[in-house]
């Protein structure tokens, strides 16, 4: 699992917080246009890092290793790394 992209995910969840926050000061449209775009924002966030988790938790650290059941190589799990690390022996 890259930890800089969990951290980075993690600051965008805390960004849409401020976000759905600052939207209450205001109102009519922009207020409902803030909540959305704040809660969006965390929800993909939270998504991304559940999907990181997951990911390391089926396919190893960084998304390589072998996937048990599925038949998947080193370096081929779908929402990990690259696969340009098979080129190594």
């Amino acid at each position: 699992m890259m930890v800089g992209g969990s951290a980075g995910l993690l600051v965008a969840a805390v960004a849409g917080y401020w976000v759905l926050e600052r939207a209450d000061r205001h109102k009519g449209q922009l207020k409902t246009l803030g909540q959305v775009l704040g809660a969006v924002i965390i929800a993909v966030s939270l998504i991304g890092v559940a999907c990181q988790v997951w990911c390391a938790a089926k396919c190893g650290p960084g998304g390589h290793g072998f996937m048990k059941g599925h038949g998947m190589m080193k370096g081929m799990c779908p929402l990990g790394a690259p696969a340009n690390s098979m080129s190594k022996p």
